[in-house]
């Protein structure tokens, strides 16, 4: 009889041991992040459209001194970049139209250029809420770009600024 209970003792032991061992092992994920800067410069950041009568129009890249014959540089960050741009009303121009001048009502637009000495091919309308300059500009790119002012048709005479936002976001795909 001892022969069994010295069996049983041994079996139950074994069984015990093997309850009580946990299997483990070690796999470890690491994950990297960089920083990145989402972010847009603009060159120059003032010019001058000069001295103009109602009901006429006229380019930045007509205009004189340092940005004559050139457009404006849009540089990104570094991640890719989605940019926006949008105009605003001006002191006393209190109306920024799309595409007709009128008392007080200015027109502004934009045009993409291919560098910085191509005029913009075509003009879209700016307006007070953001509409698409550029997609997927990659890091640290440059978007060229020109603007072309119509003056209102009548109204205030002195001299007013207009201003034009640009909006850069992160492009995550």
């Amino acid at each position: 009889m001892s022969k069994y209970f010295l069996t049983t003792l041994c079996i139950l032991g074994i069984v015990g041991m093997m309850i009580g061992t946990k299997a483990e092992a070690d796999n470890t994920v690491t994950a990297t992040v960089t920083i990145g800067t989402v972010s847009v410069t603009v060159s120059p950041t003032s010019f001058d459209y000069g001295t103009m009568p109602f009901s006429t129009y006229k380019e930045s890249f007509d205009t004189a001194g340092a940005l004559s014959g050139k457009n404006i540089s849009a540089t990104v960050g570094t991640l890719k970049t989605d940019l926006a741009i949008k105009g605003a009303v001006t002191t006393d121009w209190t109306t920024l139209d799309a595409t007709t001048p009128g008392v007080n009502t200015y027109v502004h637009k934009f045009g993409v250029a291919a560098n910085e000495t191509t005029r913009a091919a075509s003009y879209a309308g700016l307006t007070t809420t953001n509409t698409s300059l550029a997609s997927a500009v990659a890091a640290n790119g440059v978007v060229w770009f020109g603007l072309k002012i119509y003056t209102p048709t009548s109204g205030v005479t002195t001299q007013q600024s207009a201003a034009v936002i640009l909006l850069a976001t992160w492009n995550q795909t």
